[in-house]
């Protein structure tokens, strides 16, 4: 499609009302999830998983409530010794 038809029917889309906008963004979205490629996980994305997986298992990770309370401790610790 030529840039100017795009932009002339983006235009349009504009000017419906906002149920009407949204129901064309479903449509859509149902129809990039209809027709989009399927991608068949990576050997690296599938290597990634099982490292994941065994690390939890081990427990060998951190919550996200202890992930901020460290990044805290650390923002505050650098802060104390620039000051």
């Amino acid at each position: 499609m030529a840039q100017e038809t795009l932009n002339s029917l983006i235009a349009v889309m504009k000017t419906l009302s906002f149920q009407e906008q949204e129901q064309v963004i479903i449509e859509l979205q149902d129809n990039i999830i209809r027709y989009a490629p399927k991608y068949e996980p990576t050997d690296e994305q599938k290597a990634r998983l099982r490292e994941a997986y065994r690390q939890a298992q081990a427990g060998e990770v951190y919550s996200q409530e202890e992930a901020h309370r460290m990044m805290d401790e650390f923002v505050s610790a650098e802060y104390a010794v620039a000051v």
